[in-house]
């Protein structure tokens, strides 16, 4: 029975304009969003490699890094095809300056200067595989389903169908079943066009394992996805008995999930929550090193005023000693480098202080920003696909962890090596390492897949969680439908 009742929902699916509609939009716009994204990821990509290029060219040596001073750049993720996410605003890498360097460490900072090489595509949004499954897909599931129930009760087919020995679980079943597995043909038939594509274009993600992985992941999650909406419209068009109200109801709920509560969720957690901007903070930070300068120069200065031999001198005088290795002189510079190493500390100590107390306040907003919106399967399916993808916010972490990596790397090479002292109404500085050596490089690590999983392990099982309790709610209030 369960066979028939399939078999007569496909034709009638079949049969219909919007299996045909359905097939138009799959096998055109997945295949679309995979070459225009590829594209677009092939274009940033080389502007990639010619930035290190350009870099390695011209900071071969350490005494490059402290005359131009340095950076690290970002790749951009081969998986944001199927998710921008945050891809095109993170920074690209992060940098410093010869004026950020001193003996009180150096300053990095992220390289935000992102230009609008395509400004249409923040205008209206891009077209990728979270876009046309969220959005296109979830509409079609939605008008799928919208009269599965209702429509018939209004074409009186249920009283039809039930004058035979059918049972009515059989064939709610039937109807679920069908949508799923026509909706999941359509779409795998547009991503395997999107696939050959791909290969035709010189793709890496078909011969790359750990890409290849990540990408049938994130269809697996695309379909998981399609199975939620499909048994939610189910369920909505057995709690109608008018088919009109059925799709009204299911475009308020649209609504609700794609728009008040993801972009609620951040204002909410914005008005509980409220933090700086980074143009502040870093303004605060520059006044704290800029105060422990004053202090460090003026305890520095002091030293002299306590040492009569170093005070007696004339500029050229003190630097002739200096130049023969007088031990006033040494003990003078021995004295100023103590107070530096001090003040460093306290400098640090500051500046850490003030990162973690606002980090901690991003991260209380980012977390009950999240929390509120996972009351939209919708945006626990966007968390799943960007963090997948690598153009979410583990994608952010991992280049806060390379930013302090690269502070680590120049205060090792440069900044602990730089010495000198003030004297009189100026001052001078030296290096002591090797200017020629070969300066070390940091390089942007990809989080691990299993990292990432465990990261969002929670979205998915709410998805999973939202699939089966439309699941239920479609079965038991199809159970309970009124024929008549």
């Amino acid at each position: 029975m369960f066979s028939i009742l399939f078999y007569k929902e496909l034709l009638e699916y079949i049969h219909n304009y919007r299996c045909i509609m359905a097939l138009l939009l799959c096998v055109t716009i997945i295949p679309l969003s995979f070459y225009v994204n590829w594209t677009d990821y092939q274009a940033r990509e080389l502007n990639h490699k010619e930035s290190l290029r350009l870099y390695e060219e011209s900071h071969k040596s350490i005494l490059d890094v402290i005359q131009l001073g340095g950076a690290t750049f970002r790749p951009p993720s081969p998986l944001s095809m199927l998710s921008s996410g945050l891809e095109n605003i993170l920074p690209n890498s992060v940098e410093t300056s010869s004026d950020l360097i001193s003996y009180l460490g150096a300053q990095t900072k992220f390289n935000t200067n992102q230009s609008l090489n395509t400004p249409f595509s923040f205008l209206y949004g891009h077209i990728d595989l979270v876009f046309v499954v969220s959005i296109i897909m979830s509409l079609i599931a939605m008008l799928f389903t919208y009269d599965s129930v209702a429509g018939e009760k209004e074409r009186r087919t249920l009283n039809l169908i039930f004058s035979n020995s059918v049972s009515r679980n059989i064939l709610v079943l039937a109807k679920i079943s069908v949508t799923i597995v026509l909706l999941s043909l359509l779409i795998l038939l547009g991503i395997v066009i999107g696939l050959f594509i791909l290969l035709i274009m010189g793709s890496e993600i078909i011969y790359n394992g750990g890409l290849f992985l990540r990408f049938a992941l994130c269809v697996g999650i695309s379909l998981l996805f399609i199975f939620v909406l499909i048994n939610f419209g189910v369920f909505i068009s057995c709690l109608n008995k008018n088919s009109i109200i059925a799709i009204v109801s299911i475009m308020f709920c649209w609504i609700i999930w794609f728009t008040v509560i993801p972009k609620g969720s951040v204002v909410i957690s914005k008005i509980f929550y409220p933090v700086k901007s980074q143009q502040v903070i870093d303004f605060e930070k520059d006044q704290i090193r800029l105060q422990i300068e004053k202090e460090t120069r003026k305890e520095a200065l002091r030293i002299e005023e306590n040492m009569p031999a170093i005070k007696e001198m004339s500029r050229s005088e003190y630097f002739v000693k200096l130049s023969q290795g007088d031990p006033n002189v040494k003990n003078f510079e021995e004295k100023q480098a103590e107070i530096k190493k001090t003040f460093r500390v306290k400098c640090e100590a500051e500046l850490n202080k003030i990162d973690s107390y606002y980090e901690n306040k991003r991260n209380n907003q980012a977390i009950f920003a999240k929390y509120v919106s996972r009351l939209s399967p919708v945006s626990c399916f966007i968390h799943l696909i960007t963090e997948m993808s690598d153009t979410g916010f583990l994608e952010y972490e991992q280049l806060k962890q390379t930013k302090m990596r690269f502070k680590h790397l120049i205060d090792a090479e440069i900044s602990n090596k730089a010495a000198g002292a003030w004297f009189g109404d100026g001052g001078y500085s030296t290096f002591r390492g090797d200017y020629k050596a070969p300066m070390p490089k940091v390089e942007f690590q990809r989080i691990s897949l299993a990292s990432v999983i465990k990261n969002v392990m929670p979205d998915f099982i709410l998805l999973v969680f939202y699939g089966f309790l439309f699941f239920t709610g479609a079965y038991v209030a199809f159970l309970k439908y009124d024929l008549r």
